[in-house]
């Protein structure tokens, strides 16, 4: 009885655990913005920069002459080709919410979701 008593209580906080960090990744989509700016970069260094509200396709030359064909359409961006082996950038599907990546390791390429620098809002605040 009292082996049934301990998984008991340890499946009540397991699912505990596993509910409370539903809720945070729930508050983190609910309160993040959505993005303006899609920043392309290649090995580190910025390639191009889309409008996010602009329907737009761009190929990028990765490391080693890989080719990732990097789409915006909808406010939403995604990689739709891609000549690497394992294809991961395309599984990643659509992104459009600020700090969001798409990261393509075999040609060094990645793709951020940035917000408007205009706007003169703080991401953070430390003392």
């Amino acid at each position: 009885m009292n082996e049934n008593n301990k998984k008991v209580k340890s499946y009540v906080l397991l699912g505990g655990v596993i509910g409370f960090a539903l809720l945070i990744m729930l508050f983190n989509r609910v309160n993040s913005r959505n993005g303006e700016l899609v920043v392309v970069s290649v090995d580190g260094e910025v390639v191009k920069e889309l409008a996010l509200d602009v329907d737009n396709e761009l190929e990028v030359i990765g490391f080693d002459g890989g080719k990732n064909k990097v789409v915006v359409k909808d406010g939403v961006c995604y990689v739709n080709e891609a000549d690497c082996p394992d294809k991961l950038c395309i599984k990643q599907g659509g992104i459009s919410k600020i700090g969001e990546s798409i990261i393509c390791l075999p040609h060094r390429v990645v793709v951020t979701i940035k917000g408007s620098e205009e706007k003169g809002e703080l991401d953070s605040m430390s003392k």
